[in-house]
């Protein structure tokens, strides 16, 4: 995923490509056309953005920045999301087993500091959290399984677990990366997971597309004393086995996630190609060099299948002319294979403005963004990466704001149609600009956030409408805006529950305020 990696760019298109797929891809493109301005705001609807820290690509800016200019610019992050109408971050907090939190098992990033292994004198993650949650957005770990760092001649921390166990590591290129065979591998993993997941009040943790590594050419990934070992005696094809080697990583996280805290989501954004139909008839209408069932071992299908994930992001970081992974193609194949899980599409706004016909068109994104909204089982959007909304994107901020998120949408959830939300709001009170409530007994551990709806006395108000939602909040007390032009009359305020699983409780006795 990460943005300067050159396996996204699966083979470069030449302008007769480009005249040549505009004709054959006229009726794919066509069938969405209809739908290309209708932008009627869901009610749940993932809104997200990936904030890379590996390399310091989007936080912080750079390594040694003081604490408080690192929680500057990670409120401003945050502050800009939700202006955006945003509704979750995946924050990077492990991009190469270093991490940016309190951590028993792996050392500090060198990101934070400039220094692998020395500590910020402060809990990125914690802060990241907390004001995520002050402003009502999600918040979502994204950590990278395998790779151990991003460079052979990076010096390792005296914490890092390659001094200690170093039969887990093998060296791939100029990377050295997690044995996925190795089962002391495995349960390290699991146990960064656990660590995660018991003592941070996350949202979700989220995995991309980094599992075995890409391939590099005439490079054979050195693990065949691994297959000798633990293998050879039950496979015949050492695909097949690595393969398994990541289900079994992928259903141990699984499981260690829902034993402690199941409302936690799990997540997955693979690369937007699982199998070419060439290659297997489930497969799409794609020519990748790279998929992710054959390259990078992981059968993302299969965990969709057997609701190993709460959600799945492929990234589509393709336009929709593109011979070799069409856009418009690949949208439509995860849309027919979703499994009964959310599908979010990643999109790559960072190739905005290039020198490809695509993505020279203002209207590539809002299309993308539109098409999402036409497939009945897409259901929301991730954009890579968070640094490029601070750039012109041909008006595209614009369009978030006063068009496609104008209305607020709630983070779909798996579990949402499946537990029942017990959570009531008492004593809703209104003092100027604050309004307060409470509610019935809450166990402590599980997480409540709460909708604010807010209508004028006159309105056919009505809450499956997301137009009337004021704000999204974790806290039982919210303060209105200041007076305004948009805000000058009474308004009726009314509150609900949404559970550690987003489902939506009874709606609160109304309330009256005035401006």
């Amino acid at each position: 995923m990460d943005e300067f990696k050159k396996e996204h760019n699966i083979y470069p298109m030449n302008k007769l490509h480009y005249k040549a797929y505009i004709i054959t891809t006229l009726l794919d493109i066509t069938f969405l056309a209809s739908a290309q301005y209708n932008t009627l705001n869901p009610k749940y609807e993932m809104r997200g953005v990936w904030v890379a820290t590996v390399a310091n690509i989007d936080w912080p800016s750079q390594a040694g920045l003081s604490e408080k200019e690192q929680k500057q610019e990670a409120l401003s992050i945050i502050t800009h999301a939700k202006k955006l109408g945003l509704n979750t971050i995946f924050l990077q907090v492990r991009p190469a087993s270093d991490v940016l939190y309190h951590s028993k098992l792996e050392p500090w990033s060198s990101v934070l500091t400039g220094h692998a292994g020395q500590s910020p004198k402060y809990d990125p993650l914690e802060y990241w959290i907390q004001e995520a949650h002050n402003q009502g957005l999600e918040l979502h770990a994204w950590i990278n399984p395998y790779r151990a760092s991003m460079n052979l001649e990076d010096e390792l921390p005296q914490k890092h677990p390659f001094h200690t166990t170093p039969k887990m590591f093998v060296e791939y290129g100029n990377k050295l990366y997690y044995n996925p065979a190795e089962p002391a591998s495995k349960a390290h993993i699991n146990k960064v997971v656990k660590e995660l997941v018991s003592n941070y009040a996350i949202d979700g943790i989220h995995m991309d597309d980094y599992f075995y590594p890409y391939p590099i050419k005439n490079k054979v990934f050195p693990d065949s004393i691994s297959f000798e070992q633990y293998g050879k005696a039950t496979y015949t094809d050492i695909n097949t086995w690595r393969r398994e080697n990541v289900n079994q990583a992928i259903l141990a996280i699984q499981k260690t996630i829902k034993d402690v805290k199941p409302w936690v989501q799990f997540g997955i954004s693979p690369f937007g190609v699982w199998r070419n139909k060439k290659d297997d008839p489930r497969g799409s209408d794609s020519n990748a060099g790279t998929t992710n069932y054959d390259g990078l071992h992981a059968d993302i299908l299969l965990w969709m299948e057997n609701k190993w994930i709460d959600y799945v992001a492929p990234q589509l970081y393709w336009g929709t002319s593109h011979p070799i992974a069409n856009y418009t193609k690949l949208a439509n194949w995860w849309n027919d294979n979703h499994y009964e899980i959310p599908v979010y599409i990643g999109h790559g706004i960072y190739k905005i403005g290039n020198d490809k016909p695509d993505w020279q068109d203002s209207n590539q994104l809002p299309f993308q963004l539109n098409s999402v909204r036409h497939y009945q089982n897409l259901n929301g959007s991730i954009f890579f990466s968070y640094k490029h909304f601070n750039r012109e994107l041909q008006g595209l901020q614009d369009s978030l704001q006063t068009n496609f998120y104008k209305s607020k949408a709630i983070t779909p959830h798996i579990e949402s149609n499946k537990t029942r939300n017990t959570i009531t709001i008492k004593k809703l009170k209104a003092g100027g600009r604050k309004i307060k409530w409470k509610v019935n007994k809450v166990h402590k551990n599980t997480p409540t956030k709460y909708i604010i709806y807010m209508y004028k006395g006159l309105d056919a108000f009505n809450p499956d409408d997301p137009k009337y939602i004021r704000d999204i909040c974790y806290q039982t007390n919210y303060k209105l805006p200041k007076k305004s032009t948009s805000l000058t009359e009474n308004y009726i305020i009314r509150v609900a529950a949404l559970n550690a699983y987003n489902t939506e409780g009874a709606l609160s006795k109304p309330v009256q305020v005035s401006y």
